[in-house]
């Protein structure tokens, strides 16, 4: 990737700068507590039916089918088997799980050292994530400061892959897209579409991400 001519990053968040995928389990292991002995399955077996679920219904949220209240008790019912359960008691059976995800919020590795070192650039959270939820995961984290402005379903009015919301964080700052770096860990959502609008772009794997903050943290000094 060529560095010259960039002036903003826009970056993903869940799993891409915030370890998702540990507040997630984290959180599953307090949830399955209490349900456990009716599952035959193992926690891992039982976590990855979960993933299946979640991913399911964070779809329906995302073409704004659910609210995000909505596809957290859909995936509750869901890995349940019970589609009746009433939505106070949905809430109520949630709420462990809510409680350690937010307990277990963590950077992922190199995050921070990265931010610091691309002050110099515009950055913008691009995230399919819910407005609220994800500013207080900013905040909770200690990262707000770093961010120009956070995009989020709720303000574009579209989801990642949608062009709509790349293209509504390119114009608060009226930015060319060649003038752009998209950085995200997920292949579908974020960096086919940002290559399509015409961004640089730079995939982040599971385990990549210290290599990769370094790497572009390197190439992007001088940008």
């Amino acid at each position: 990737m060529s560095a010259s001519g960039i002036k903003a990053l826009l970056l993903d968040l869940d799993d891409t700068l915030f370890d998702d995928d540990h507040a997630t389990r984290q959180a599953f292991s307090a949830f399955i507590g209490p349900h456990a002995a009716r599952f035959a399955e193992s926690e891992t077996a039982l976590f990855a039916r979960w993933r299946t679920c979640v991913d399911r219904h964070w779809r329906r949220f995302e073409t704004g089918e659910l609210t995000m209240a909505q596809q957290r008790h859909a995936r509750l019912r869901d890995f349940l088997g019970q589609p009746d359960i009433a939505e106070d008691e949905a809430a109520r059976l949630f709420q462990p799980y809510m409680d350690a995800y937010r307990s277990h919020r963590r950077l992922t590795p190199g995050a921070a050292a990265f931010l610091d070192a691309t002050g110099h650039l515009i950055r913008i959270v691009v995230s399919n994530g819910g407005a609220e939820q994800q500013r207080a995961k900013l905040a909770h984290l200690g990262i707000a400061h770093h961010f120009r402005h956070v995009v989020t379903v709720d303000d574009a009015g579209a989801a990642k892959p949608d062009p709509r919301i790349f293209r509504h964080a390119l114009a608060l700052e009226n930015l060319a897209p060649e003038h752009c770096l998209m950085v995200g860990d997920d292949l579908e959502r974020d960096i086919a579409p940002a290559r399509r609008l015409g961004m640089a772009v730079r995939h982040v794997s599971p385990g990549s991400h210290a290599a990769v903050f370094q790497q572009l943290s390197e190439q992007l000094q001088n940008a």
